[in-house]
């Protein structure tokens, strides 16, 4: 989920409050311990930066708009709330694309208008991956703008951000055109031989797919994956793809029955039949994980208030050491049912047998169920959780 690739584009742009990664971030883990991203769904408005004297851009030449930009980057305010932090983060970024302007129509050499244009194509991204207003709009006007610049410097940048700034725009295109935007990047997949770059952005184009509730073209790019993966020539690759099989899957879950069965952490097998007519919540997490355990307040109190009306949850560890769990579910004093797998997890705790399944590789993974066993959220979290259970259990 969180995406190295538009963390990194520009430091500049993006490393704002010394932690550009959390830009409208819901935590999580991911198997590689990284962050994970996720669309804003918060329709942050900010105030106009042309009123609000920490963000208006001077006239000037480029370095004292850059010395702006820093001085703006270096800002360290405090905050009541995410809206806040969110606000002030969507402010400041449209500061910097109208620095990244002011220095792009000035005369100047084609270094510095490169900068101006990583800068600006930078913070148009980050809105975009945010799904602010129509940002994502706005960078596919401006890169394909500045794709048809004369200075080639200019191009070379604007093409770094092209497939990044496409990808956030799948959702609006025509079927066609996400088709043939899905075959582009898979087939640079398997032409640049399964780079990490290549990779990361037909995954990327995955997760906007399944956000935008395109779970079947989302499933569909990743079978084309797992078929690139099982035909490569090299083994480390080809063992890639069982895990996109895996993430096929998972994508094509919303709407569907969810399987699920495992070793239960008090002994025994899980009694998956059990649970129908339950709505349930299937919660993969892990004592290190902390936005998982900032999660477990909220899971508690939906579960002390809509149990007897047929709420349960069924957790699944992706712990590595089975007597830290123990002792964190007895200090903690979790009621529902916990699957672990001592055998295979022992010092992996990513191999648990329904992680695999499902192409779980980052958590919490949050997956609500109706009472019928079909999943009608895939990350029924903070806010969330309580919406849904009203919906399906009434007050």
């Amino acid at each position: 989920m969180v995406s190295s690739r538009i963390i990194n584009l520009s430091m500049s742009a993006l490393a704002l409050l010394g932690s550009a990664t959390l830009f409208f971030a819901v935590a999580s883990c991911s198997s590689s311990v990284a962050p994970s991203t996720v669309r804003a769904e918060d329709g942050a408005k900010a105030t106009s930066e042309e009123t609000d004297p920490d963000f208006i851009v001077p006239d000037g030449t480029p370095d004292e708009i850059n010395e702006f930009v820093e001085k703006l980057k270096k800002k360290r305010p405090k905050f009541a709330n995410r809206q806040e932090f969110i606000d002030y983060t969507v402010k400041a970024q449209r500061a910097i694309i109208t620095a990244g302007d002011k220095i792009l129509k000035q005369d100047t050499t084609e270094k510095i208008a490169a900068s101006a244009a990583e800068m600006k194509l930078g913070a148009l991204t980050m809105l975009a991956s945010g799904s602010i207003e129509d940002y994502p709009q706005q960078a596919m006007e401006a890169v394909t703008k500045l794709k048809a610049d004369e200075r080639p410097a200019v191009v070379k940048v604007a093409n770094q951000f092209w497939n990044d700034i496409r990808i956030f725009n799948a959702a609006t295109m025509t079927p066609e055109a996400r088709k043939e935007l899905v075959k582009e990047l898979v087939d640079a997949v398997t032409e640049s031989k399964f780079s990490r770059e290549s990779l990361g952005a037909a995954t990327r184009l995955g997760d906007v797919l399944a956000s935008k509730e395109k779970t079947e073209e989302a499933g569909q790019l990743y079978d084309r994956l797992a078929l690139a993966a099982s035909e490569s020539s090299d083994a480390k690759f080809q063992k890639n793809a069982e895990r996109f099989e895996s993430i096929a899957r998972r994508m094509r879950l919303p709407g569907q029955f969810m399987s699920l069965e495992g070793k239960v952490l008090s002994g025994g097998e899980l009694d998956w039949a059990s649970y129908r007519g339950k709505v349930v919540l299937v919660d993969f997490w892990a004592t290190w994980c902390g936005p998982c355990i900032a999660e477990l307040p909220n899971v508690k109190e939906n579960y002390k208030k809509y149990h007897d009306k047929g709420f349960d949850v069924v957790g699944i560890s992706l712990d590595q050491a089975r007597d830290k769990l123990d002792k964190f579910v007895e200090k903690e004093e979790l009621p529902w049912t916990q699957l672990y797998d001592e055998v295979v997890q022992k010092g992996e705790g990513w191999n648990h047998p329904m992680a695999r399944f499902y192409g779980i590789n980052a958590i919490p993974a949050a997956i609500l169920l109706d009472k019928e066993g079909k999943v009608v959220s895939m990350a029924a979290r903070g806010e969330e959780l309580p919406k849904l259970l009203e919906k399906l259990l009434g007050k």
